[in-house]
């Protein structure tokens, strides 16, 4: 059954591969508040608000892709606040090296921040591979035949106020942090939640049936449905978590205002799943061989015997 499994993933692999050469013209867009109206890290002092850390989608561009509306809109709501984009591929091709680059690389930018700015408050989003890429570094790498990486450094819980994902493809159902509608866990499953739980009061993960990625499901448009349903949701979410942080005595500047600032958010397609390379990973379950290639209609089939 293992075997079987491990098969399937590989196909699956594949698929996405060709499916990211079919997607070579995606383009990233993004609604409400755009996240460029906060300074981003490189060019503004420790923030006074919240320091936003954002993943991009797979196949999206360089910056914070359609995420960053959750982080426009929080820094309208949060003053002093920067947002920071992780600089990773976010491919299709080579995704499970992607995603572990990009594991690494907003590992690398938490503990630079901190080490530059200790009182700060930190908030990871991630949609896609990016929200996988947020999980990993908070929980360690589980997933079958990625990398095992460790979870996050005690020393940055208190820094920590919020992460939220929009159709992480390592979702499982039923923990604490679960929300949307899925019932069903996604095409690369986390294995050790466990790890999680010291975070699991600051993580928000939204996943909704039928997402061909984080609920393992066949209807691909519902990858890209998050930003008109949940975006203020999360925006709310993360707002409230750095209120709680303040109220409980963290630094920073003054409380967030209770205000949602109206956005309007794009249904356009979905990016696929994305997910980085690491370079402290304990022990190798990288599958040996190159994956096959496959048309998309086959994505499917896999994914539903997965």
């Amino acid at each position: 059954m293992a075997r079987s499994r491990s098969l399937l993933s590989a196909l699956l692999l594949g698929v996405l591969a060709a499916a990211g050469h079919a997607q070579n013209t995606t383009t990233a867009t993004t609604a409400g508040a755009p996240a460029t109206t906060a300074p981003t890290a490189s060019d503004a002092p420790c923030a006074t608000g919240l320091h936003l850390i954002v993943a991009r989608g797979s196949s999206e561009q360089p910056g914070e892709g359609r995420i960053g509306v959750v982080a426009g809109n929080v820094t309208e709501r949060v003053p002093g606040s920067t947002v920071e984009a992780v600089e990773y591929p976010a491919t299709l091709t080579d995704y499970l090296e992607s995603e572990g680059d990009g594991v690494a690389a907003m590992a690398a930018l938490i503990a630079a921040y901190v080490g530059r700015c200790p009182d700060s408050r930190i908030a990871l989003l991630g949609y896609s591979q990016g929200g996988q890429v947020a999980m990993d570094v908070v929980c360690g790498t589980s997933e079958e035949s990625f990398n095992a990486t460790a979870d996050l450094s005690p020393d940055f819980k208190d820094n920590l106020v919020a992460v939220v994902t929009f159709g992480d493809p390592s979702h499982v159902p039923g923990v604490p942090w679960d929300a949307g509608t899925s019932k069903k866990a996604g095409i690369f499953p986390r294995e050790n939640t466990s790890a999680c739980e010291p975070y699991s009061d600051v993580i928000r993960g939204w996943c909704d049936t039928g997402d061909i990625y984080c609920d393992s499901g066949s209807e691909r448009l519902v990858h890209g449905t998050y930003f008109a349903n949940y975006t203020m949701d999360a925006v709310d979410f993360i707002v409230g978590k750095f209120n709680d942080s303040r109220a409980a005595g963290g630094s920073g500047g003054s409380s967030a205002t209770g205000s949602s600032p109206s956005s309007t958010a794009s249904t356009t397609a979905p990016a696929g799943p994305t997910g980085p390379t690491s370079t402290n990973g304990v022990g190798s379950r990288h599958p040996s061989g190159p994956v096959v290639t496959g048309l998309l209609a086959l994505a499917v089939a896999c994914v539903a015997l997965l």
